[in-house]
């Protein structure tokens, strides 16, 4: 695979703090549940992940990315034992559109590298100067140019050990025209620690059909990648499936470990992948939010849609040879905050489900309740059933989109989300909040 230089841009204003000014605040008691409002203005969509990552070397603390109302692509530091918050601007002004949240990897000498796109367009990285600070960063660079033909959304990087250190960045790719059957779950390496990138390598191919897949990865940090993804947007069709596999060593391969094909045999087609969920049999829509590997085994959580006010969130892992499905609960209608006239945009936007990804037996979950959407804890007991706690109560505001932060320590979990008021990807009036949970 031939690798290419990258493409410097310009230098990006350097910013520290949080509310921008003249913006009417959201308040500090976010819930009385002593959760901590981390910024008062922010947002992320759930297609580019790691958006918060935990680290401990010298200094103990959580990094996490979003997007302000202004379309500054913004990364923040918070020092766990301090409270310290500290927050920088990788590109100002890029677009107001909750798609182009940067992802975080943290490299072994405690350099940070960030990842960000535009919502069809480049895609972006940032290295920082010094290990374990957010507040001096090497210029921009484009590693995936968005041109007429060609354009580009989502970052998910991963790095794995087993493979010298390789970082693989996976997104989407539209082209060569808008047509739905010409977007594309691609990936790309590089071997330098970000410096120089290979070409474009289409992943999955979904023949024709017209109607866009959607991807999200989990990994060991090791040797593997899982794929979680559907064939389609829910909005477009009744007929929207759920599918996994994974990489290793150089192959692919189905859930149960038949082969599906090396690098040099990519793309592979969609339908020739075994299905976790099949929405053509039964014409429910189906949409993805996370995976995560338990033993080595994969574990997802996804929502159908029988309309678009029913949300159901299911559960599902693979257990000796087989998914075993559960549905968790029905979470209510979409999230968007409408305003007399306003038409819904996006009815599949659910509160969202997440995993723990150190102990997927966890998973979190936003659902409407008295009006309100709050977040909720639940563990999957032995008999199927669920135990439930709640994390948020009598909200004056939604409470939506929640995300457990990567890397944790067992047993102790930093979960993040969205407070606020949300009406579609370009128009948000939300802060980030953050409570640190102990099993």
């Amino acid at each position: 695979m031939k690798l290419r230089p990258i493409i410097f841009s310009i230098p990006i204003l350097f910013f520290i703090g949080c509310t921008p000014q003249g913006k009417e605040k959201i308040s500090d008691k976010v819930n009385g549940v002593h959760s901590e409002l981390l910024v008062e203005d922010g947002a992320w969509c759930w297609f580019s992940d790691p958006r918060a990552v935990y680290h401990k070397g010298e200094k103990e603390q959580l990094y996490f990315g979003y997007i302000d109302g202004r379309g500054n692509v913004r990364i923040s530091s918070k020092e766990l034992e301090s409270g310290k918050i500290e927050s920088f601007i990788l590109h100002d002004t890029l677009e107001i559109d909750d798609h182009n949240v940067p992802s975080i990897l943290v490299l072994p000498d405690g350099k940070l590298l960030a990842f960000y796109n535009e919502h069809n367009g480049n895609v972006y990285l940032r290295k920082s100067v010094y290990p374990e600070d957010i507040t001096v960063w090497e210029e921009e660079q484009i590693i995936a140019l968005g041109i007429d033909e060609y354009n580009y959304t989502y970052t998910n990087p991963v790095r794995l050990e087993a493979e010298n250190g390789r970082i693989y960045m996976i997104g989407r790719k539209v082209g060569p025209t808008r047509s739905f059957d010409h977007w594309w779950p691609y990936m790309k390496y590089s071997d330098d620690k970000g410096k120089t990138w290979s070409d474009d390598i289409i992943l999955l191919d979904n023949e024709g059909r017209k109607n866009p897949p959607y991807l999200k990865v989990a990994t060991d940090h090791q040797s593997r990648i899982d794929f979680l993804y559907t064939d389609g947007h829910p909005k477009i069709g009744s007929d929207v499936s759920v599918y996994h596999m994974y990489y290793e060593g150089g192959k692919f391969y189905q859930t149960n470990g038949e082969p599906l094909g090396d690098m040099d045999q990519l793309p592979i087609p969609i339908k020739s992948v075994n299905k976790i969920y099949d929405a053509s049999k039964t014409k429910i829509r189906a949409w993805i939010w996370d995976i995560a590997l338990h033993d080595g085994n994969p574990v997802i959580t996804y929502a159908r849609y029988p309309t678009e006010d029913d949300h159901i969130y299911h559960y599902a892992y693979w257990q000796d040879g087989q998914w075993v499905d559960w549905m968790v609960v029905n979470s209510g209608s979409w999230i968007a905050s409408l305003r007399q006239d306003d038409v819904v945009r996006e009815a599949h936007y659910s509160g969202g489900i997440v995993l723990d990804h150190q102990n997927p037996d966890y998973i979190y979950l936003s659902r409407e309740m008295y009006g309100k959407f709050e977040i909720e804890r639940r563990m999957m007991l032995p008999d199927g059933q669920w135990s439930t706690s709640l994390i948020t109560e009598n909200s004056s505001l939604n409470n939506v989109r929640p995300y457990v932060a990567e890397n944790l320590p067992q047993d102790h979990v930093i979960l993040l989300w969205m407070y606020g008021i949300y009406r579609h990807y370009t128009e948000y009036k939300t802060g980030i909040v953050m409570k640190q949970i102990d099993h």
